[in-house]
């Protein structure tokens, strides 16, 4: 009997390639099977999230990265942190988070949201969302569907009735091989999807997945699932 694979986080189903089942099959297979990197952005994530709580001193931030025990990964997380951080330096926000939670599609499918924090800025409560990849993240359109899932399932459930928003904060490069560049949207900045055309897509991802699942189509090497993180309780 084939082994279920964990559903990849919402950040990760939304820049899913392919038009048709079949071709998102293809899309996940190569991601469930995609090598393990030994490093990962993490740790410069919950640096941010203290810039947001009103540490604005970017050298003490900066600090926090040398506990990488890679190059590569002291070097990544150092970039997240000198671009995304400085972002909250000047404002007063106030940083607070929800009990673990997962977003819940298909028949019996449950996805990471991905989340570090929410934040309450001048009386409107904000969710938070850091896209950390230099290469391959969502595109503004794909950012849109992630915040279409955060708004509905999160936002306009937790806090109906009360002003929402989102800071999308993008460090993707703009060419391969170039700069990060910095990006920050709005919920006024995304197009977000419209019910039927996110019901017919999470109802094709789910049939790809199951179809990996039933089928076996996953060799047993698999991507490395990091343990949740205490200090950021709807991230995984």
């Amino acid at each position: 009997m084939s082994q279920k694979q964990p559903t990849p986080p919402v950040p990760d189903l939304a820049r899913a390639k392919g038009e048709t089942v079949p071709e998102l099959v293809e899309w996940f297979v190569d991601y469930h099977e995609e090598g393990g990197c030994p490093w990962n952005y993490r740790n410069g994530t919950k640096i941010t999230k203290a810039s947001y709580k009103g540490l604005h001193r970017l050298d003490l931030l900066l600090a926090g990265c040398e506990k990488e025990k890679t190059k590569q990964g002291r070097k990544s997380n150092r970039e997240l942190v000198e671009l995304a951080a400085p972002l909250a330096f000047g404002r007063s926000t106030q940083v607070f988070d929800l009990p673990a939670r997962r977003f819940h599609f298909g028949r019996d499918r449950n996805a990471a949201y991905r989340i570090p924090f929410f934040f309450v800025e001048n009386g409107i409560i904000k969710v938070y969302f850091l896209q950390p990849r230099k290469n391959n993240g969502p595109n503004i359109d794909e950012l849109g569907m992630i915040a279409t899932i955060q708004k509905r399932y999160l936002l306009d459930t937790e806090f109906y009735g009360n002003p929402v928003d989102v800071e999308f904060v993008s460090l993707g490069s703009s060419m391969e091989g170039g700069p990060r560049v910095l990006g920050s949207y709005s919920l006024e900045k995304l197009k977000l999807w419209s019910d039927k055309r996110l019901a017919d897509r999470l109802t094709a991802i789910s049939e790809a997945l199951d179809i990996i699942d039933n089928e076996g189509l996953v060799s047993e090497r698999r991507r490395i699932w990091r343990r949740p993180e205490p200090e950021m309780p709807i991230f995984d």
